[in-house]
């Protein structure tokens, strides 16, 4: 699946070489605080949901664990 918005725009999801991006794509839950600084200007945006069902299983497969609303390893 591609991305068709951000800073990997026209990337498979399966291709974007950071890992704090893919977390950012499958977290549960965004404050405008962390995306308005980090990944998007736009303060009403939210990740199409089946990006976030594909970057988890990417985040998932690299060791990474849900706590919360955060990932971690």
């Amino acid at each position: 699946m591609k991305i068709t918005f951000g800073i990997y725009k026209g990337y498979e999801i399966s291709d974007i070489p950071d890992e704090s991006y893919l977390c950012w794509l499958s977290k549960p839950k965004y404050s405008g605080r962390f995306y308005k600084s980090l990944h998007s200007t736009e303060l009403n945006f939210k990740v199409p949901f089946p990006v976030i069902i594909e970057a988890r299983k990417i985040v998932e497969k690299l060791g990474y664990k849900l706590n919360g609303e955060t990932w971690s390893k």
